[in-house]
């Protein structure tokens, strides 16, 4: 049963300045779907730092995020010990409430 795609994030370029427009991919840099026991969709942002640690721009944007209630939950995404393995964070477990 196919439920979803992924859409890759393009960058969008001006034919006529010659230039790009957008080079980045925004903010969080992925968005999961989960289907929780009756139904209903749990949205999540994905945000993937090497060292787990995000700027001080970064957290009010998460703040403002969830309090909007845009993502019921963000993770950080960030490397592990073993090589290939990828530890998450829940942003409200490591920086709490504003």
């Amino acid at each position: 049963m196919k439920i979803g795609r992924l859409v890759k994030c393009k960058p969008k370029f001006n034919p006529f300045t010659k230039s790009l427009m957008m080079n980045s991919s925004g903010f969080p840099d992925l968005i999961c779907f989960k289907i929780g026991s009756i139904g209903c969709y749990e949205v999540i942002g994905v945000e993937v730092k090497v060292n787990g640690l995000l700027s001080k721009e970064e957290k009010e944007k998460c703040y403002w995020l969830l309090e909007n209630k845009i993502f019921s939950r963000i993770l950080i995404a960030k490397k592990d010990k073993k090589r290939g393995e990828i530890k998450y964070i829940d942003f409200r477990e490591k920086y709490g409430k504003q």
